[in-house]
């Protein structure tokens, strides 16, 4: 168990990188980066969007990268805590660490309340946002012995 407890890090190391290829894949492709979250959310796919309005499929456009870029960064601070207090045992990473099953836990409820086209599939982050939230806290819950023991006097 203290193997896990020392190299459950590098599970939530795994999901930083893996917002930053999100991320990335956003910035660059945009919209037609993840085409089952318009059709999840619309019934419609990037090109039907655009073709329906110009002007909100700009904005889509605008705020898929605008999310792309964020994904990027919450990638990089997640890496920057991981590395710099997290691996070194300090309380305050592992604390600051629970935004990780909370942020992403938060993405799949905004689905639930943006509401999504019944006829289609639900949008992936709906289905890999809980997962990886789920995954996130057991990781920390499996490292936390190794933060709150008691050191020798």
């Amino acid at each position: 168990m203290r193997w896990l407890e020392r190299h459950s890090w590098w599970g939530l190391l795994a999901i930083a990188l893996l917002y930053i290829v999100f991320g990335v894949t956003d910035l660059i492709i945009g919209p037609e980066a993840d085409v089952g979250i318009p059709l999840g959310l619309t019934g419609m796919t990037p090109a039907e969007l655009e073709a329906d309005g110009p002007a909100g499929y700009r904005l889509f456009d605008f705020f898929t990268r605008v999310n792309g870029w964020s994904l990027v960064m919450i990638g990089w601070l997640t890496a920057a805590v991981l590395w710099f207090g997290f691996r070194r045992n300090e309380r305050w990473a592992w604390w600051t660490l629970w935004f990780i099953p909370v942020w992403t836990a938060g993405i799949g409820v905004f689905y639930l309340v943006a509401g999504v086209d019944p006829a289609q599939p639900p949008p992936p982050p709906m289905i890999s946002a809980p997962i990886l939230s789920a995954f996130a806290a057991v990781i920390l819950l499996v490292s936390a012995p190794r933060f709150f023991r008691k050191q020798p006097d």
